[in-house]
């Protein structure tokens, strides 16, 4: 795109050329001269103004072909006789246009041609010589002078400008520098704040497992939130300075889109909590089935918008409509976020891309928050190749708009209601009890939206009245009404459930009698839900009800699957988790012997670690692959590392893996791989009643397990504090027995979590990496003094990976920060924070020692 500088100059260009142009022409009839000069010099200006309002070709394009034709003007103009007086004035003129251009050997070759004809003048056509008299011999010396004063003003002129240009940039490299080295700061504090602030919720939890005085467990419990509330902040300071840092990096995956709703869905009702705002979740149902883009990401960007909607809305509603349109690509998946809420002025709207910029930031703010989320939110469309609008006047609410590419995988519209054509709806709420005006049109057109995606015929009614009107005229087979409207006359909507399906659009405390004939729908409901009650069908819960209930939602058994890392307690971690869904899993320790191994041994699937002295991971995958003449081509190959930078994920797929894991491995991103890399006939879900549910008919297919994956993801997370309480309840693990863990700053909970709860696991883990301290620590050492900068870097990023296995998260930031000089080679950067290492890793294993005695 041009700006509109580069226009305005390559307008005066154009003018210009076309004014001398007619002048030539002119002259040339005169005189007369050459009259086919005419013709040409016509078309060159065609030229000129065809390329400029076209807007066709490169900016250097335009300015060579200008530049060229006044040259040949010049040129033309000077070789006659009669000219002789006049060259100067072109002279001048083209060392003024030149001049708009910041290349100086332009004038130099404009002032060679007037030097070369003048040499013309005075050689061939005689017209310069020692007989021309005083008077004309002072006009060609004022002539020449005129030249060469404008060829010194053109040249100033451009060497300032350049100069003001590198000034500017110095300047841009220097806040470049400024706003990564802030950055840098940031993340390093984050990471410097993340001990205390985990000791604070350790040492909470530790005391909310003792006996304690209500009022003193709730301000424990207060406590707690406060902790968990400044981790949150941490996260997006970390969030925030990998966006500054460059390394955003969208991967290209297939997923459901109905699942990334229904996860945003679940997070904003927890967060809404007491809250009495309407959240309306309006989706288009023939958004394509599959997508193929960068799912994390967006539900990242939509939770910040609904966050920061909610933060500013006290009365009214949130809605989130998605669309969207079709592109050569695929789509461009169309977003839009309003709210009721205070809104934001023409100034305040001019400074939000700002960061850190908050539009109440004075001593009585609205809400608390660093003012993050829109520069990450941000950051994360600009890496998928996205963009963001922003809408608003004062104490009128905010319009979010955002665009976002993406591919498509399956065609087939993401809700399809069965029998559409058979279905006869009506949807019956009062709008005179909302607060807010804007709260009616949400859940019109989401009505309207639904409607006409899904192909059913349907009506609103605003009144009673009219309710029955639409039950006198039509066929109704499904009636959907508020709950307020439902206890306003209980006895009717009883009575109207045994001939017509009734359901009631309720909060989530509501409770219908146990004899009753409706169904309920739960506030924020979904386009999904509707549609599974369209269809007689409850929500599948299979493997959600599983994961709330602590249970491994499938096994695999009869699964033979090989672990490789060169750490023994990573080994010993892969095969208790693996272990647990009933996989036979051998161990190796090196790429080597993993090769060996898969040459004796058929596998079903194989963990390898990324980073190992001798064979790495890809070097290792790749004799896997060649293994037996091409028998493991196909075979599932999940890499296993601690790298989970933004981007892995398409890095690792890239170099041949069918997926990656970070480590420490956490249950439910491993089972969202295994279903996504196993045959189908090796997962053996879990056959309780409820998981044997077929699956929501209204969820279109997906293709190769997506639909089954993707409703996997979608399920509710559980609160984090949950089975921390429920531990010390059952009596396995007092909880104050982890405190000095917790005082010496790891985080027994994550942990525990990745050692899948189990209180025993943890305990062994903890006891295998006090005992193989010493030994990793002499090695450590060794390659410092003898200056191996690489395998230096790779036995501390296993350092990285195993303590935070065992929670000791800022013992593996330090180490992740020192493998990234040894990659880099930062020799200073080690030698200044190698003994801070060992020195917290001395106090590590100090803690975990006296946990064990």
């Amino acid at each position: 795109m041009k700006t509109e500088a580069q226009i305005s100059m390559h307008l005066l260009m154009a003018g210009t050329l076309s004014i001398l142009g007619v002048l030539l022409s002119v002259i040339t009839l005169l005189r007369p001269w050459e009259l086919w000069m005419i013709p040409l010099i016509i078309i060159g200006c065609l030229v000129v103004w065809w390329l400029h309002i076209g807007r066709i070709g490169s900016e250097l394009l335009y300015e060579n072909i200008c530049t060229g034709l006044l040259l040949i003007d010049f040129f033309y103009f000077g070789v006659h006789e009669s000219s002789l007086y006049d060259i100067p004035l072109v002279a001048c003129t083209a060392l003024l246009l030149f001049s708009l251009l910041d290349r100086k050997q332009l004038l130099y070759l404009a002032a060679i041609l007037y030097v070369l004809l003048l040499l013309y003048h005075f050689l061939v056509l005689d017209t310069v010589n020692a007989g021309m008299g005083e008077v004309n011999l002072l006009r060609l010396v004022l002539g020449a002078a005129a030249v060469m004063g404008s060829l010194t003003v053109a040249r100033y002129r451009i060497n300032r400008r350049i100069g003001e240009k590198e000034k500017y940039e110095s300047m841009q490299k220097q806040l470049a520098i400024a706003v990564r080295q802030n950055a840098e700061f940031l993340s390093n504090v984050s990471h410097e704040l993340r001990t205390p602030v985990n000791m604070v919720i350790g040492i909470s939890e530790v005391a909310l497992g003792k006996e304690l005085t209500p009022e003193i467990r709730e301000d424990i419990h207060s406590i707690k939130l406060a902790g968990k509330r400044l981790s949150g902040q941490i996260n997006n300071i970390l969030d925030y300075t990998e966006s500054v840092e460059g390394t955003l990096a969208a991967v290209k995956e297939p997923y459901m889109i109905t699942s990334v709703i229904n996860d945003v869905i679940t997070m904003t009702a927890l967060q809404n909590g007491g809250n009495k705002l309407e959240l309306v979740f309006d989706m288009n149902p023939r958004i394509p089935a599959v997508l193929i883009g960068d799912a994390e990401k967006i539900t990242h960007i939509l939770r910040i918008f609904l966050d920061n909607s909610q933060k500013f809305t006290e009365e009214g509603g949130v809605c989130l409509c998605v669309g969207f349109r079709r592109e050569s690509y695929g789509i461009n998946l169309i977003i839009d976020i309003y709210d009721t809420g205070i809104g934001m002025t023409s100034a305040q709207l001019g400074q939000i891309v700002d960061d850190f910029y908050q539009a109440d930031s004075g001593s009585q703010r609205y809400v608390g928050g660093l003012g993050l989320g829109i520069p990450i939110a941000r950051g994360l469309l600009h890496s998928m190749g996205g963009f963001v609008h922003f809408e608003s006047k004062e104490q009128q609410g905010l319009k979010v708009h955002m665009a976002i590419p993406q591919g498509v995988e399956d065609e087939t519209p993401s809700i399809i209601a069965p029998n559409a054509s058979k279905m006869c709806i009506a949807c019956y709420f009062r709008p005179e009890k909302y607060s807010r005006d804007e709260v009616r049109g949400y859940y019109d057109n989401m009505i309207l939206h639904l409607v006409e995606g899904l192909g059913v015929e349907g009506y609103q009614a605003h009144n009673f009245e009219g309710l029955l009107k639409l039950q006198r005229e039509h066929r109704l087979t499904h009636i959907f009404i508020a709950q307020a409207e439902y206890m306003r006359n209980v006895p009717y909507y009883e009575e109207l459930a045994e001939s017509v399906q009734v359901a009631v659009i309720a909060d989530k405390d509501f409770v219908l009698d146990a004899d009753s004939r409706l169904l309920v729908l739960r506030k924020p409901f979904f386009a999904l839900s509707i549609v599974n009650l369209l269809s007689g069908r409850e929500r599948d819960n299979k493997f959600e009800d599983a994961q709330a209930a602590g249970r491994r939602p499938f096994t695999c058994p009869g699964v033979r699957a090989l672990a490789v890392d060169d750490e023994e307690m990573n080994l010993l971690v892969a095969k208790g988790v693996l272990g647990s869904y009933g996989m036979q899993v051998d161990t190796c320790s090196n790429g080597k012997a993993a090769v060996e191994r898969c040459s004796q041994t058929a596998y079903d699937i194989v963990f390898l670690d990324h980073m190992m002295p001798g064979f790495d991971g890809v070097e290792t995958l790749r004799r896997i692959r060649e293994v037996n003449n091409g028998a493991y081509k196909d075979l599932p190959v999940v890499a296993l590392t601690a790298n989970t930078l933004s981007g892995a994920r398409e890095m690792f797929r890239n170099e041949g893996f069918s997926e990656f894991i970070p480590k420490p491995i956490e249950r439910l991103v491993l089972e969202r791989v295994l279903r996504r890399v196993l045959p189908e006939n090796c997962i053996q879900y879990d056959m309780n009643p409820r998981a044997s549910e077929e699956p929501p008919q209204g969820a279109a297919p997906g293709g190769k397990g997506q639909t089954e994956e993707k409703r996997t993801e979608s399920a509710a997370p559980l609160p984090e504090e949950q089975p921390r309480e429920e531990t010390a309840a059952e009596g396995t693990e007092p909880a104050h027995a982890y405190g000095s863990l917790v005082r010496a700053g790891i985080n027994v909970s994550l942990g525990l979590d990745y050692c899948s709860g189990e209180e025993e696991f943890y305990r062994e883990m903890l006891q295998m990496f006090h005992d193989q301290a010493q030994e990793k620590r002499d090695e450590i050492v060794s390659l410092y003094e003898g200056a191996n900068w690489k395998d230096y870097a790779i036995k501390v990023h296993a350092l990285k990976s195993t303590s935070l296995t065992i929670g000791a998260e800022e013992l593996s930031g330090r180490a992740k920060e020192l493998e990234r000089a040894g990659k880099e080679g930062n020799t200073e950067y080690i030698r200044e924070n190698h003994p801070l290492l060992l020195e917290m890793y001395g106090q590590v294993c100090e803690s975990i020692e006296k946990y064990l005695s």
